[in-house]
């Protein structure tokens, strides 16, 4: 048996990586046949829907004072007195050194 893979392959680097060849090819028709036979993952179980609460804004009037501008409503946000001197009662306050210090 030797001498017939020794006529094939006459180093031993030759041998050690057919080996590993012959390694790897079992391993992956194992794989392979475990896939086939193995019965399909049962389907989820149903989610039970979501149910929106009515709330009366974003939460972050409560947060700093006063609803705070965003990209899409800042012309809005900054046509009104009101909002600014939201915003500037919040920055003197001490809410401001709460919320830079992170616990706000």
């Amino acid at each position: 048996m030797e001498a017939a893979v020794r006529k094939v392959l006459p180093k031993d680097e030759q041998i050690v990586a057919a080996m590993v060849g012959v390694y790897f090819s079992l391993y992956v028709v194992g794989k392979g046949v475990s896939k086939l036979t193995a019965s399909p993952p049962p389907p989820p179980a149903p989610t039970p829907p979501v149910v929106a609460t009515a709330s009366a804004g974003t939460g972050a009037a409560s947060k700093f004072g006063f609803e705070p501008p965003t990209f899409e409503n800042f012309t809005e946000w900054g046509e009104n007195a009101e909002n600014w001197k939201a915003w500037e009662a919040f920055m003197s306050g001490p809410k401001f050194d709460l919320w830079a210090d992170g616990k706000l």
